[in-house]
């Protein structure tokens, strides 16, 4: 289980965020494009010091590599294309998914911005803390926090199934949205679309279906004959 901070700009953040996983065993911290400053000076927080030294620090694609399911994280006021999870049906909602054997990854955008449209176009699902109206944002570390206490409140969380049966993970995905969009320009096949409009139909279409690892390298195997018999 991976908490991501996309772009985080305050140490503080960063600390607050590491102690809370520490607080309920999670390990696994990546920071993807991080203010270059800031990360030079996060200090180690009580308890998570090994956890901070530890984290990875990298690109969001290379900080989703493995998962199977993303989930993102965002306020109230953003409306969105896919499924909005309440954190007190967070559960429930996992327990209905095919089984997780990629892992989990969760999406904290910038303290400023939140998870940019294109950012949130990578995750499966948007999970939502109940806020009042009045006061309807909160500090990051307050809310890993909240998502790392749920996370691993019910054992039956983490459920694992055979590794071709497993969803795809991220970078099997992203590789085989590269193969419709390739296909696409082939045939010449909804190019009227603008690129950004027709890469986020692909990619929620790909969400939706969710393959398993087995039928995505199935998929990209014909896509790839097919492109090459058309000499693409």
């Amino acid at each position: 289980m991976r908490f991501v901070l996309v772009r985080p700009r305050d140490p503080n953040n960063i600390g607050a965020v590491a102690r809370a996983m520490a607080n309920f065993g999670l390990r696994d911290l990546v920071l993807a494009d991080p203010f270059a400053p800031v990360w030079r000076e996060a200090r180690s927080a009580v308890g998570a010091a090994e956890l901070l030294r530890r984290a990875s620090v990298c690109s969001l694609p290379e900080a989703m590599k493995g998962a199977s399911l993303v989930l993102g994280t965002c306020g109230a006021a953003r409306r969105l294309q896919k499924p909005v999870v309440p954190l007190p049906g967070l559960m429930k909602f996992l327990a209905g998914r095919p089984g997780g054997g990629g892992g989990l990854a969760v999406l904290f955008g910038n303290e400023k911005t939140g998870l940019t449209k294109e950012e949130l176009g990578h995750c499966h699902a948007v999970v939502r803390i109940p806020t009042v109206p009045e006061v309807p944002s909160m500090n990051l570390g307050q809310a890993a926090a909240l998502l790392a206490y749920e996370l691993t409140r019910d054992p039956r969380a983490p459920r694992t199934r055979e590794p071709e049966l497993a969803p795809a993970p991220a970078e099997q995905a992203e590789a085989l949205l590269r193969e419709f969009l390739r296909a696409f320009q082939a045939m010449d096949y909804m190019q009227g679309l603008p690129a950004d409009e027709l890469t986020r139909r692909v990619r929620d279409a790909l969400k939706r279906l969710r393959p398993c690892r087995k039928d995505a390298g199935l998929l990209l195997a014909v896509l790839r004959r097919v492109q090459g018999s058309m000499g693409a």
